[in-house]
């Protein structure tokens, strides 16, 4: 009998999602029917496939920085259209992996659990944690922090299996109550099949600073521009790559704008497909992980510190308590989270010190083969095939 994987997805696929990209493709090489419900934005197709993926389009589309009320409402109405497909589509022998935030989705794999599937749910963040990050000190949300921790509780429980990104969060969520045996780790690293050929490295006069990625304040992407308007008489061929889009685009703009800088930034205003990401950032000068210092960024280990770093790029970090755990102070360039004069100052030092900067990129590459996406897959075909 066919064994089959729907992935439940409150966002776009494949765009955006590269995680559940690469954990599609694995599933899909093990001989998985693998389906994906994911959002529908403008120009998308309702249903096609890719890389042997069907992908299901449900009529709902993401707005960003809306408040809490819409927000919960898109949420819901997205669980509501992906429960109604599962139960009208029942497999026998099929996995549910049911990707966060929110975690209420994984009630949409109830049905098809008590038809005997089996269920996981994969947290890429700690949803308390992202409330807390946009709405914190507002009415009511003690509360609904509350509410968040126990529906994260209840989830997990209702799984067959929980996963997700790193060791950090693997603790934190024990100690918030998810059992020890029932939590692994698949780090959300970089398929190393999918970086460019060293012939498709742009070659450029230019010292250039990128960031690519969701562009929204808690990641700090202000900082950038702050900092970049620091250190002009100091690097003067200095430019600006954005490749991404987020709320905070807009600011960023004016900021840039204000500064002085129109003509050294580049922005893609959009999602690119990852292969082309990649493709356009490398040979940068430098790669910032900017994330400001918050309740959710604690734990944050963005995929694009991977990506930069197994493309050779040398990287100026957030100093924050996940980062400092996985890179040591002599492979990334770590500066104060949301202070531009210190990441200015990480500029310069790169700048002024090419070699130095090579040698600590070459010491995260070494470290970065700890991470790599090829033995993350390999636990998680071992967890498919166990399920």
């Amino acid at each position: 009998m066919k064994r089959c994987l729907c992935m439940v997805l409150h966002g776009p696929y494949p765009l955006g999602e590269p995680r559940v990209a690469r954990e599609a493709r694995v599933a899909s090489e093990l001989g998985f029917e693998v389906d994906v419900l994911a959002l529908r934005q403008p120009g998308e197709a309702r249903s096609e496939t890719i890389d042997g993926v069907t992908v299901h389009r449900l009529p709902v589309r993401h707005r960003r920085g809306c408040g809490a009320l819409r927000m919960f409402a898109e949420y819901l109405g997205f669980a509501a259209l992906a429960s109604t497909w599962l139960a009208l589509h029942p497999r026998r022998r099929r996995i549910v992996q049911v990707h966060n935030p929110p975690d209420f989705l994984a009630f949409a794999g109830l049905i098809p659990k008590l038809l005997g599937n089996r269920l996981i749910l994969d947290i890429h963040d700690l949803s308390p944690d992202i409330f807390s990050m946009r709405f914190d000190g507002k009415r009511g949300s003690r509360i609904a922090d509350r509410l968040l921790r126990l529906t994260e509780k209840t989830a997990a429980g209702l799984a067959n299996q929980v996963i997700t990104v790193h060791e950090p969060y693997r603790r934190e969520l024990i100690a918030r109550g998810v059992k020890s045996d029932n939590v692994s780790v698949v780090i959300n690293s970089l398929d190393e099949t999918l970086l460019p050929a060293p012939n498709m490295l742009k070659e450029s006069d230019s010292f250039r600073v990128v960031y690519h990625g969701t562009i929204t304040h808690w990641y700090g992407v202000e900082t950038i521009i702050e900092a970049a308007a620091q250190v002009l008489s100091e690097i003067t061929h200095l430019q600006i790559e954005l490749y991404g889009e987020g709320d905070a685009l807009p600011a960023v703009r004016e900021l840039v704008s204000r500064h002085g800088l129109d003509d050294r930034f580049f922005s893609s205003d959009a999602y690119l497909p990852h292969r082309e990401t990649l493709a356009a950032v490398a040979g940068a000068s430098v790669g910032v992980i900017p994330n400001r210092a918050n309740r959710l960024n604690r734990f944050a280990l963005s995929s694009k510190l991977f990506e930069y770093v197994m493309l050779g790029i040398p990287v100026a970090c957030s100093r924050l308590p996940t980062l400092q755990e996985h890179f040591a102070e002599d492979e990334l360039l770590f500066f104060e989270s949301g202070n531009p004069a210190d990441l200015a100052r990480a500029f310069v030092l790169i700048a002024q010190d090419p070699a130095g900067a090579a040698q600590r990129a070459e010491r995260a590459r070494a470290r970065c083969k700890e991470y790599s996406w090829q033995r993350n897959a390999e636990r998680y075909a071992a967890l498919l095939d166990r399920l």
